[in-house]
């Protein structure tokens, strides 16, 4: 289901919530906050972040035969027939109007955090599913209507526009519940703003987008206040007690999941792992406080069991799922692309993951090394103009864990990929030096890795995951770790000590 939905030519009047002002009422065929989509009758919705660029892209909008500016935030006057609104709240509302969706019963839940976002939304919106529900998921992956049917958003959570639009298909699609994945920059910017969530979930707190919010303390409160905002919208809140450093921040109401909390009473869902692909699960509710059960076939990783918590306990708390119900739900259920996935062929052991950050990097590494005889091979980069902090610190946990590691590019941008590298290289102590090989060509660089591998060996290669392209110097070009590695680990399973780079 991906039909856009386009609501019926209305007064610009019938839109206007609490103090909003207009200058002229006039008919508006449609909405865009980009001016360059405008077509004749159309209001252009002016955001705050358009910043020093607002009259230009008015600008364009009257040229293209906009028939009014919504302006939010802005206290200017332009030309056209125009709508003030104070804030994103207001636009928010505003948006519910003109969607018709006000009234709409559609639940939306929130999962936030540095890690495990993508995963635990992929998992929730699996086990909904499961249970019978028609459900769709926002995010990384873009919006998933189910395990074959998606369209790509752009960002982990899109533009304010786009969440509403989405959800008014959800509306008219009588689904029953939305599971968006919640970005520190998608809640800074209040892309989410007049969406009620009857639940968030915190999976974790990291080094992540700190040169954007300034501090990690700045990027820890954006999360919190995503939570409490939640909360005040009477939803239910979740975090991981597994996360030593959630505790500072997450809101007092905070229900908690974890392993630690295992055998205490006052939790809704905990876990404890017993080998790699089982998990046993105790709900602490009023009347099943001493029953546990065990979910089967898990995906790789504690972290996924950590995931998997999380679901189960949305699952008890939102949809009232039964203790007995959740093997049903949740026995077998999977991962998605590129999260600590299997590429392996034969003898040769790899897989590709996701991970970017410092912590995402050391549980697949401590993963990986509880599946390993012998060598860990790494592949791994940092993208350019993005946290330069967690270079050398993932340079540092590199070496604690591989035997081997290629540095190499992964999205350098308007960055020199050297230059990148040598941010991660100076994490690495000098006696670790001989671990390490730098190659710009992140192509030449699987190559090797896959070359080098023995019976026994895992490759990892990290950082890209399910993603299909490369960015450098505002250029986009297809790309695939999976194709390439592939394509290498066939060769080297037909010709072992004959493999050739260029053929891939």
């Amino acid at each position: 289901m991906n039909k856009q939905i386009y609501p019926a030519a209305r007064q610009l009047s019938s839109l206007a919530t609490n103090h909003a002002r207009i200058s002229q009422d006039v008919v508006i065929a449609g909405i865009h906050d980009n001016s360059a989509n405008i077509q004749p009758g159309d209001a252009f919705l002016c955001l705050p972040r358009t910043g020093k660029s607002t009259q230009k892209y008015i600008e364009i909008a009257q040229k293209k035969g906009a028939s009014a500016i919504i302006l939010v935030g802005h206290d200017i006057k332009p030309d056209l027939p125009y709508m003030h609104l104070a804030n994103m709240q207001a636009a928010g509302r505003m948006l519910r109007r003109w969607f018709n969706t006000e009234k709409s019963q559609v639940k939306l839940i929130g999962i936030t955090g540095t890690d495990g976002k993508t995963s635990t939304t992929w998992m929730l919106r699996q086990a909904i599913q499961r249970l019978g529900f028609q459900a769709w998921s926002i995010g990384t992956l873009g919006c998933m209507y189910g395990e074959n049917n998606c369209i790509e958003l752009g960002n982990t959570t899109p533009s304010l526009l786009k969440m509403h639009q989405l959800y008014a298909q959800a509306h008219a699609a009588k689904v029953d519940t939305i599971v968006c994945e919640i970005s520190s920059h998608g809640i800074e910017q209040q892309r989410i703003a007049g969406l009620d969530f009857c639940a968030a979930l915190w999976t974790n707190l990291g080094h992540d987008h700190i040169d954007d919010h300034g501090s990690f303390q700045n990027y820890a409160n954006i999360k919190a206040h995503f939570l409490q905002q939640t909360y005040d919208q009477k939803g239910i809140i979740f975090a991981n007690a597994d996360c030593p450093n959630l505790k500072a921040f997450a809101p007092k109401k905070t229900r908690w999941y974890g392993q630690g909390l295992y055998r205490k009473k006052a939790i809704a869902m905990a876990w404890e792992q017993e080998i790699p692909s089982m998990l046993r699960l105790k709900p602490h509710t009023k009347n099943e406080t001493d029953t546990e059960i065990l979910i089967e076939d898990l995906p790789l990783g504690d972290f996924h069991a950590e995931n998997t918590t999380a679901v189960a306990a949305i699952l008890c708390s939102i949809f009232h799922t039964k203790i007995t119900q959740l093997p049903e739900a949740l026995n077998h259920i999977t991962a998605p692309p590129g999260r600590l996935q299997s590429i392996g062929l034969g003898a040769w052991q790899a897989f590709i993951d996701y991970a970017h950050t410092p912590e995402a990097l050391e549980r697949c590494l401590r993963t990986v090394r509880l599946l390993c005889r012998y060598n860990i091979y790494l592949v791994f980069g940092c993208g350019g103009d993005r946290d330069k902090e967690k270079r050398p610190i993932m340079g540092n946990i590199a070496t604690k864990f591989a035997d081997h590691l290629w540095l190499t590019s992964d999205n350098p941008r308007s960055e020199t990929p050297q230059v990148i590298i040598q941010d991660i290289f100076q994490g690495i102590p000098s006696k670790q030096h001989h671990k390490v090989h730098r190659q710009v060509d992140r192509r030449i660089a699987i190559f090797q890795a896959v070359n080098a591998l023995q019976t026994g060996d895992i490759l990892l290669i990290a950082g890209k995951g399910h993603e299909s392209y490369m960015e450098t110097n505002d250029n986009r070009i297809a790309w695939s770790d999976q194709d390439i590695a592939i394509n290498y680990l066939r060769q080297k399973q037909r010709s072992p000590h004959d493999m050739d780079e260029t053929t891939s």
